[in-house]
């Protein structure tokens, strides 16, 4: 993702009726991640099964003994998409081999050779479709028929979609210390920022951000990319800064996102007026999530260099070609573009002689 090497988890959907698979890509095997995956299943295919079984889903639910103990999360989320469940019954293998073989073919015919890209979201939405295309002129095992023909037959006996999305995230509070920061999994640190020093945020906790909010006034104090795994994050690195700080563009002076930018760059942007100063760190942003960090500020040293400003246009495209690993193009000598302010004289009827001076 982005060029590193990251480990996912795919979780994998099957329709044993006409053997067709799904599955999405997440960082994590939380039920927030589950709980983000099937509503996205759901949505692509168009409705609802009618019952799901679940098999190694330790955070949506357990079987203990003859009792299945499910996530608070989960069941407000089955709730309201009227999904009937059960779990498969540990060390059975007869109850689940559909599932377990499409592990290993989502695997092998997905991601080999390791798929490259730069956002989560989009890369899950053609995983969707190219799930699907695996199964064009493929025949089911044992019936023969083609599975994409059987796949209607599941689509058709599918359930409505409710009216409104189920909101994946799963609220929490945390006490901030005196930095105004607060961890998650123990040892992923999120800053809400100094007035929240010693303060009580309510987290919301999604598969793929952390949003952070007022707990008196439920008011959206910052939003960062979930971090998983074992070791530690910061979100005081730039890299996760450019979000909190267009929300809360007054503290520019104090931020690591200033200290990180090159004296240029830092130069400019202190000359700014606030609202272009604003504009121009909403592109500093997105550029970020689309390219990287270092992509996103090497592409604004070049837009400043060569326009003398910020726009959106220019920086995405020095940005797109910084993150394909080209260099900037340094001349011994400056370049001199007067000799094209000539191309007016000819859109407009000039002469032989100035065409041969401007291909000169």
């Amino acid at each position: 993702m982005r060029g590193v090497l990251t480990r996912g988890k795919y979780p994998a959907v099957t329709f044993p009726h006409s053997n067709a698979g799904l599955t999405q890509v997440f960082w994590g095997e939380t039920s927030e991640c589950v709980c983000q995956g099937l509503p996205d299943v759901f949505e692509f295919v168009g409705g609802v099964p009618r019952r799901a079984v679940f098999d190694n889903a330790t955070e949506v639910g357990r079987r203990v003994g003859g009792e299945v103990r499910t996530s608070g999360l989960f069941r407000l989320f089955a709730a309201h998409y009227g999904l009937d469940y059960t779990f498969t019954n540990p060390y059975s293998g007869n109850e689940k081999g559909n599932v377990e073989n499409k592990v290993g073919f989502h695997r092998r015919n997905l991601f080999v050779p390791v798929p490259s890209f730069s956002d989560v979201g989009s890369f899950n939405g053609r995983l969707l479709r190219d799930c699907l295309d695996l199964s064009e002129g493929r025949r089911h095992y044992r019936l023969g028929t083609p599975e994409s023909e059987l796949f209607e037959e599941d689509r058709e006996a599918l359930s409505p979609l409710p009216p409104a999305r189920f909101s994946c995230v799963r609220w929490e509070t945390r006490r901030c210390s005196k930095q105004g920061v607060f961890t998650v999994g123990g040892v992923h640190r999120y800053s809400a920022g100094p007035a929240y020093a010693r303060r009580e945020v309510a987290v919301a906790l999604g598969a793929f951000d952390v949003t952070v909010c007022d707990r008196e006034t439920g008011e959206g104090v910052a939003r960062y990319p979930r971090r998983w795994g074992e070791a530690p994050t910061d979100s005081s690195d730039p890299t996760l800064r450019p979000g909190l700080l267009c929300m809360r563009p007054a503290g520019w002076r104090d931020s690591t996102v200033r200290e990180s930018l090159p004296a240029e760059l830092v130069a400019f942007l202190d000359s700014e007026p606030p609202a272009g100063r604003a504009a121009d760190l909403r592109v500093l942003r997105d550029e970020s999530a689309e390219r990287g960090w270092a992509a996103a500020v090497e592409g604004m040293s070049r837009s400043l260099a060569a326009t003398g400003g910020l726009d959106r246009a220019s920086v995405a495209l020095s940005a797109a070609r910084a993150a394909s690993g080209d260099e900037r193009v340094e001349y011994d000598e400056e370049v001199d573009l007067g000799v094209y302010d000539g191309a007016p004289g000819l859109l407009e009827g000039g002469d032989r002689r100035a065409a041969d001076e401007l291909g000169a």
